[in-house]
């Protein structure tokens, strides 16, 4: 490792009353005007370098204080890194560059920027503390929090402690405690517990989600969540729980093959799968591998293998191994096949291709 410094004006700064003092003195204090740091690492072939407007050496030549900082960070002759502060100080031999007031680091090879009061720019450990609040931005992402840290070799930033994410095209806000943003390949993880609000183009809220942990990717419009999973979304008026979910938030289409329960309180219609899709566009939700239907209103339900649900009409589309039962009057019927509508009892049932055979209640049957 070599510092170097290219010098375009020096002078020392000494009280005129000391200066034939000073001048004999090995300690003697050295100010650089409009210089350049330099520091190459020949492990990684990366070579950092830094102008200030004015640079103050200490009695040992070991630290440097800096106004007016611009640094860059090259790799093969390319910038991979630059920062820009008010003030600086370089120590450790170069090793350590803190920076404070007015400071801006910026990627160019993913057009990233983060912003703070404070950072430590360890050049030789391609990592950049913030251990005070922070902002960031990239296209159409830009995240708060109060400190992370930033891996120039992997293009990562992690950050922590009230955390906020807000996405554009479409608007979608994430909170978490931590969050891990791999820039250049545009994923946004969360370790640990995770809330995303999904808002429309009046940033009106449609649909809220949250989960043990999560990843977002940025690119495919996808949230991949895990664990204790609820969903609620306004229109329609549902909420969904499963342990795993891919969520498309531009299409609002969410798949599972995992366990899945969807319900609808305010009409008392709860159904559970084995796996399943939701299109909440098409109003459409498809639930396989072991279906259970229920309308607590009514006092029906069905088994299936498959069940598609219009979740506006209520209408259902069952196949496979069906069972549908009522508690008034008490029914039952088995068969392959079944379509009708839970909330008015009032379902055909085909089996094994013969003659359908219709149930229907009718509510003005006296049953005094």
């Amino acid at each position: 490792m070599l510092l170097l410094a290219s010098v375009f004006g020096c002078q020392p700064a000494t009280d005129s009353s000391q200066s034939q003092k000073s001048e004999t003195r090995s300690d003697t204090q050295l100010v650089l005007n409009e210089a350049v740091l330099e520091q190459s690492n020949r492990q990684d072939g990366t070579v950092w370098k830094i102008s200030a407007g004015n640079i103050v050496y200490s009695e040992d030549r070991q630290n440097a204080t800096l106004n007016e900082v611009v640094g860059n960070l090259l790799q093969d002759g390319k910038i991979i890194f630059k920062i820009k502060a008010k003030t600086g100080e370089v120590r450790d031999n170069g090793n350590l560059i803190l920076l404070k007031e007015e400071i801006v680091a910026s990627d160019p090879r993913n057009n990233s920027a983060i912003y703070s009061s404070a950072m430590e720019w360890r050049p030789q450990e391609n990592l950049l503390l913030i251990p005070e609040k922070l902002s960031g931005v990239r296209d159409h992402l830009k995240i708060t929090a109060n400190s992370g840290k930033y891996y120039t070799d992997r293009e990562s930033l992690e950050i922590e402690g009230d955390v906020v994410a807000t996405a554009t095209q479409p608007a979608l806000q994430l909170k978490s405690d931590r969050l891990v943003w791999q820039i250049a390949s545009e994923e946004v993880e969360s370790p640990g517990a995770v809330e995303i609000v999904r808002y429309d183009a009046t940033q009106t809220v449609t649909d809220r989600l949250v989960s043990d942990r999560g990843l977002v990717n940025l690119a495919e419009n996808t949230a991949t969540l895990k664990d204790n999973i609820e969903l609620i979304t306004l229109e329609p008026q549902l909420q969904v729980a499963t342990d795993s979910f891919t969520w498309n938030y531009r299409e609002r289409i969410g798949t599972t093959n995992r366990p899945i329960q969807i319900l609808d309180r305010q009409r008392q219609i709860n159904l559970t799968g084995n796996a399943g899709e939701i299109d909440f566009p098409q109003k459409v939700a498809k639930l396989q591998n072991g279906v259970r239907g229920i309308d607590r209103q009514q006092g029906s339900q069905i088994y299936a293998r498959q069940l598609n649900w219009n979740i506006a009409t209520e209408e259902i589309e069952a196949t496979g191994n069906i069972v549908y039962e009522q508690t008034d009057p008490k029914a039952r019927l088995t068969g392959e096949k079944a379509v009708g509508i839970l909330k008015n009892n009032n379902i055909v049932v085909t089996s094994d291709g013969k003659q359908q055979v219709t149930t229907t209640i009718d509510d003005r049957i006296d049953r005094n």
